[in-house]
């Protein structure tokens, strides 16, 4: 196989997935609400699996490369030495003409895109959440619903959410207080401590920082909005094992209403987590109905994980060679 060849290759396999995942993930939707906690982990690693092996395209071509010829002469010595001894195609690869500094600077760029999109999307979220956190301090009342603490807002619609703890933790409204029953308000409450429990917030942002720069790719968007899905599906998962199927239901048809009024919509939507039929899809009504998973979204899901897989080990075919010629001192 030719470097020539290993970029075709890579590139293909990754086009496939960037226009092909989000089929293979609809599909598949059934099989990861089964395991949601464990589908959130998968999708949001594979998620950056996609990106590192996109960014692993510039070292394959460095090796095509004619030589680091914008750097000093000894630098230039040295980084071609290392080329050389990373390269797992010999002198023969080398056939483009182009400066290898610029594939081998494609990692930087990624990583520096990275970097960026999680400290802006942190400073964003923090941002909201600590908004919310103060609204809810300064008009809520903390007290403590069978068992859980929270904070009570005066509103009359009937709204549930989770903060993180040190901006408020969960809310409820005093509509949702008189709408829900003892069991329907158990069901909300274990629902909302289960996301805090599991620390959804920080894998969102996680999430939604780190490919920030790449959600024009269909794949990572439907892997942003998918992960949310599963999310709500786990805190799910949590209630019912204690309040039952039929409690959790009946509060989510309840607290499913359109809220109104100022702070309910795209803030809250950003900063927090919250117990809605809205903010999940079919998968979290076929599963609380008890409808039967179809057959092959296993296979499908089996599917997914192993181009997981073939991605980690594309992305380790490349990166080895560089880190073991730089060990080994070139």
């Amino acid at each position: 196989m030719t470097a020539a060849f290993s970029t075709l290759l890579l590139s293909g396999v990754l086009l496939l997935a960037a226009f092909g995942g989000p089929w293979l993930l609809r599909h598949a939707a059934p099989a990861l609400a089964s395991a949601p906690r464990l589908a959130a982990a998968a999708l949001s690693a594979a998620a950056m699996l996609w990106i590192a092996a996109l960014l692993a395209i510039g070292p394959i071509v460095a090796w095509m490369s004619g030589g680091p010829a914008w750097l000093p002469a000894s630098a230039a010595e040295v980084c071609a030495r290392c080329l050389s001894a990373a390269s797992p195609f010999g002198d023969s690869a080398r056939s483009l003409g182009l400066p290898a500094i610029l594939p081998l600077a494609l990692p930087a760029v990624g990583a520096v895109a990275i970097l960026v999109g999680l400290l802006q999307e942190f400073a964003r979220v923090r941002r909201a959440q600590r908004g919310i956190g103060q609204s809810v301090r300064r008009e809520g009342t903390p007290m403590t619903l069978l068992g859980h603490p929270v904070r009570v807002t005066r509103h009359a619609d009937a709204r549930a959410f989770s903060l993180p703890r040190r901006h408020g933790g969960i809310v409820l409204s005093r509509g949702a207080i008189a709408a829900l029953s003892t069991p329907e308000l158990a069901a909300v409450l274990e629902h909302e401590r289960a996301h805090l429990a599991q620390r959804h917030h920080l894998g969102l942002a996680l999430l939604n920082g780190a490919t920030r720069y790449f959600r024009w790719v269909p794949l990572i968007r439907v892997m942003r909005s998918t992960v949310p899905q599963v999310l709500e599906i786990a805190a799910d998962q949590s209630a019912r094992q204690h309040t039952g199927t039929t409690a959790l239901a009946g509060a989510l048809l309840k607290l499913g209403a359109p809220a109104t009024g100022a702070g309910t919509t795209a803030a809250i939507a950003h900063a927090a987590l919250h117990a809605a039929p809205h903010a999940a899809g079919s998968e979290r009504i076929r599963l609380l109905i008890g409808a039967p998973r179809p057959p092959a979204s296993m296979a499908l899901a089996a599917a997914a994980g192993a181009y997981a897989i073939m991605l980690a080990a594309a992305i380790a075919a490349v990166h080895w060679p560089y880190l073991n010629a730089v060990l080994s001192g070139c």
